[in-house]
């Protein structure tokens, strides 16, 4: 069988150009990337502010996902969250420790000898995200929304916090103890 062998070769101006290109192409994902991160803070900001927190509460990893479950009125939720990260963490080391994880040279898992390992590791990703549907639920709730909300935060949460954050919508904390 006959095989068609095809080389191309770029001239220096046409490498130039595509790293221009290619450079050009990062440089924008990168300004926009951290434009959406300095919007979506901001929203958070102004959602701790409506809910009655100060908004610096906002830049602080974990402390602000806690803030948020405190908003919704799920506090415990938070905590459940929490402790099933841990529980993963702690059986990926213990898995890792002791062979029932196999990687190649570069790090990359290659195979998972353990099965109660894959059983833990699922649950704790089940229960996590029942907790983030709860939050969802309870924090439109909070804000006096429906149902259309709490499924526009579950997928989209970005747009939904902007819309709650940035639009007319009121916190109420007496809503969350009906």
């Amino acid at each position: 069988m006959d095989t068609l062998t095809t080389t191309t070769t770029l001239t220096t101006s046409e490498a130039a150009a595509a790293g221009a290109l290619l450079g050009g192409l990062l440089g924008t994902a990168i300004v926009a990337g951290i434009a959406v991160t300095i919007l979506l803070i901001i929203a958070m900001w102004k959602l701790f502010k409506k809910a009655g927190e100060p908004g610096w509460k906002a830049l602080i990893p974990i402390y602000n996902a806690y803030i948020l479950f405190k908003i919704a009125g799920a506090k415990s939720w938070f905590w459940a969250y929490l402790l099933a990260d841990v529980i993963t963490i702690i059986d990926c080391f213990v898995a890792s420790a002791n062979g029932s994880i196999v990687t190649d040279a570069s790090g990359n898992i290659t195979e998972i000898k353990d099965l109660a390992f894959s059983l833990v590791v699922s649950f704790m990703a089940i229960f996590q995200l029942v907790c983030y549907i709860v939050l969802c639920a309870k924090l439109a709730t909070a804000f006096k929304r429906g149902a259309g909300t709490a499924i526009g935060l579950f997928f989209l949460p970005n747009i939904f916090t902007l819309i709650l954050a940035f639009g007319s919508a009121k916190y109420d904390k007496k809503v969350l103890k009906k």
